[in-house]
């Protein structure tokens, strides 16, 4: 029987995300009523990794659907801050495996303030579940990969129909409103039937371009720049050399200085107009110091897309696209990694977490 890897899990997305789709009412259930019944004027989105990257992807929807303010929080820096949080602060903390030791820490602080607590885990005997007032199952099933794949798009989906199903229950949106949403969410993933197979191609076609000058840096903007950090930890995950992702106005502002000749550069190009405009100017000026660059996106204007650029037949959704933008990512940190003589679906040590004290370790 053929190993799974983790380019299988990729694969697995699409039915993932429609299944959660499906079920979103079970899912998210016990979230809303939480919100009928309490006075919540703050949600805290709390989680590490690729946990705290699909909070961050999440946020700015779920607090326009909610009307409360939601911030998302590592849960290192959430346990340390000296804030005062009231009795109508949730908090959320966001596990895939469940037993990450910050997370748990920031759930206890939070029980400390009086604060309503509650878990999305995919492992119902989490440890962030016995800290937790209301339990959410995240229904990606098991992904035994380091670099987790699944998990990250399944988070997402889940925070924004927690936000569109709550919206709904706490009449702050339409039934034709939160319809609408689904429909577009649908054909987003619906449309990873296109996207996966284009996007492989593209990277098994620069993978070794990619990896020869062993630095790539990610750039991204609004909602993407969730993407960035996401796509940016995979690759470090999977690659293990130097690459880093930044948000593309902050790269103006220094970055740029560390750019030379050999430096890969991968851009997301995301539908928003202004800001498209400064990746392409940007892009300009980058180019008198390298030709490595990359442009992940939909269309281009012809005077700047080369035959580098990973185009894909996006929805381009204005606000779920970034379900689309991380697939090439994800996609080259699967694929990638072989040339390099690395399995990406085994840890460079497997027994970090035991040692370091960062997880509960149960097998």
């Amino acid at each position: 029987m053929t190993e799974i890897t983790m380019y299988d899990y990729i694969l697995e997305e699409k039915d993932v995300l429609l299944n959660i789709l499906q079920k979103r009412k079970t899912i998210t259930r016990p979230f809303c009523t939480l919100l009928q019944e309490k006075n919540v004027d703050e949600l805290v989105l709390c989680g590490s990794g690729t946990s705290y990257h699909a909070a961050l992807a999440a946020r700015r929807i779920m607090e326009n659907l909610l009307q409360i303010r939601v911030r998302a929080e590592l849960p290192s820096l959430f346990t340390t801050q000296q804030k005062i949080y009231s009795k109508n602060t949730l908090v959320l903390g966001i596990s895939q495996g469940g037993n990450s030791y910050s997370t748990a820490d920031a759930l206890e602080k939070a029980k400390t303030h009086q604060c309503m607590t509650a878990g999305l885990s995919e492992n119902s005997k989490s440890l962030i579940f016995r800290l937790s007032d209301v339990h959410l199952l995240m229904e990606c099933g098991a992904e035994l990969s380091i670099a987790k794949t699944k998990g990250y798009t399944a988070t997402v989906l889940i925070l924004w129909l927690l936000g569109i199903e709550s919206a709904l229950c706490l009449k702050r949106i339409s039934d034709s409103e939160a319809e609408e949403l689904i429909q577009r969410l649908n054909t987003v993933i619906t449309n990873y039937d296109a996207i996966i197979p284009a996007a492989t191609r593209w990277v098994d076609a620069m993978q070794e371009e990619l990896i020869e000058g062993r630095r790539i840096l990610v750039l991204g903007y609004g909602n993407n720049y969730a993407n960035v950090l996401e796509g940016s930890l995979k690759m470090l995950e999977t690659l293990r050399f130097g690459i880093v992702g930044y948000e593309l106005e902050e790269f103006c502002h220094g970055i740029y200085n560390s750019i030379q000749n050999d430096t890969r550069l991968i851009y997301l190009a995301s539908p928003d107009p202004y800001e498209k405009d400064r990746l392409i100017k940007i892009h300009s000026v980058i180019k008198e110091t390298t030709n490595h660059q990359y442009i992940i996106g939909g269309k281009l204007p012809p005077s700047i897309a080369t035959s580098k650029d990973c185009l894909l037949p996006m929805t381009d959704d204005p606000d779920f696209h970034v379900l689309e933008y991380i697939l090439p990512l994800q996609i080259i940190s699967s694929r990638i990694p072989y040339k390099l003589g690395i399995n990406p679906f085994l840890a460079a040590d497997p027994q970090f977490h035991k040692k370091a004290g960062s997880k509960l370790v149960t097998s």
